[in-house]
């Protein structure tokens, strides 16, 4: 079934608050097995909300409305609705009833303006918010179900697990969904689509699986999803779309669904009871951050340290003056004595070193403003590469810091 997705508000028009409700609505629908089509977003405009509505319902199966239920003069959502399809709003006294009990509990007087919301369009079946004061509204308009939610990402939330979905769960009877996603590293997005249109039909699928790419910065998400009669078949579509893709991509993928880089270097660290220590300059300490943010990262992560002067780097890493003289403190020879010099420091397995360029002044024909040199240091032997990332400052320090980890990871999986 077809779905559309249409949320109202001047703050949401304007930009002033993103449509994150979009967004959850439509993964939740997916899941439930529905196909979600169209997004729309209209102002608090009488007219622009109404038609809105008829096209929604002219397009789609299921139309889900996001805002407008409260209490404002400016929350039109289901006066507009109610006028649109002949429905007049009628008093429904078990909503009424739990608004007032809200504002008790909370020792407030209830005015005129908050009792309007207990008043829903004929013949709709309420949906009760449990954690605010607007209920939503559900009815079938010709084909279409519609449904109106409260803006309130955490009252929506609710009110469509616990009201909502049990109401329509039956309507994708038949259908399935599974869904993968493939974490890319290391790759521009138009390489990687490069090394996959080989695998796609006419129909840009891959035996029956639809993908899309998302630039989720500093990495790239190959999303997987397959519609079938049942769970097991779309899942064994989409584990053999993925199995082939990896064949393409091989180690340029670092992890599926909901892993970060910093998780699976963590993972292949605690496998092979290796440490890690870093040494930053230009990144700022963004690597042992990242590193850092994952529960358990003291059992490998052993120090870091950020040299962001040349006295620091010789001071605090045993950088040689000579070796800044004579190569600059953003090179290969400096990474890579960073990198030695906290490993000796700290005595773990795995040394980084990464000092760069993050702009935008400090740059040089020779050595442009998103240069950076990244140094891995370990038993078997040291790693160095220079990369050019002209970027701002934030993205510049990302990719740096992603950069490290990727090569960590790769370094791992090589060295076994």
């Amino acid at each position: 079934m077809i779905v559309e997705i249409l949320a109202t508000g001047n703050e949401v028009i304007d930009g002033d608050v993103v449509n994150s409700n979009a967004s959850w609505l439509a993964q939740r629908m997916r899941e439930a097995g529905f196909e979600p089509r169209f997004h729309s977003v209209v102002p608090d405009d009488e007219g622009l909300i109404a038609e809105a509505l008829r096209r929604a319902v002219d397009r789609a199966d299921l139309v889900l409305v996001t805002g407008g239920l409260g209490p404002t003069v400016d929350d039109l959502t289901l006066e507009v609705a109610a006028k649109t399809f002949g429905r007049p709003l009628e008093a429904h006294e078990e909503s009424l009833r739990r608004i007032r009990g809200f504002f008790e509990r909370l020792g407030r007087k209830i005015g005129s303006n908050q009792e309007k919301q207990a008043w829903l369009p004929k013949g709709c079946t309420p949906l009760p918010n449990d954690v605010g004061t607007a209920p939503g509204a559900y009815w079938v308009e010709g084909r279409a179900h519609l449904a109106f939610f409260p803006g309130v990402p955490k009252e929506l939330h609710e009110m469509f697990r616990r009201h909502f979905l049990p109401l329509v769960a039956g309507l994708s009877a038949g259908t399935a969904l599974a869904r993968k996603t493939l974490h890319c590293f290391g790759m521009p997005e138009g390489q990687l689509d490069q090394d996959i249109r080989p695998l796609l039909d006419e129909r840009r699928e891959l035996d029956g699986v639809k993908l899309g790419f998302r630039v989720r910065f500093p990495t790239i998400d190959l999303r997987l999803w397959c519609s079938a009669e049942d769970r097991a078949t779309a899942e064994a579509r989409v584990a053999a779309a993925a199995q082939k893709i990896y064949a393409k991509v091989g180690e340029g993928i670092f992890g599926e669904d909901e892993v970060r880089l910093e998780e699976v270097v963590g993972r292949l660290l605690l496998e092979r009871g290796k440490t890690l220590a870093t040494a930053e300059s230009c990144t700022g300490g963004l690597l042992a951050s990242l590193i850092t943010d994952v529960s358990g990262a003291s059992r490998y992560f052993l120090e870091g340290v950020v040299t962001y002067s040349n006295a620091a780097k010789v001071r605090q890493l045993g950088v040689a003056p000579a070796t800044l003289t004579a190569h600059g403190a953003v090179s290969a020879e400096v990474a890579l004595e960073m990198a030695r010099g906290i490993r000796a420091r700290s005595g773990a397995d795995f040394g980084v070193g990464i000092t760069g360029i993050a702009g935008p002044e400090g740059g040089s024909p020779e050595k442009p403003v998103g240069t950076v040199h990244i140094a891995v240091v370990h038993p078997g032997g040291e790693w160095e590469q220079r990369f050019l990332f002209p970027f701002d400052r934030l993205r510049f320090k990302q990719l740096a810091a992603a950069a490290a980890l990727d090569r960590l990871r790769r370094l791992m999986i090589s060295i076994g």
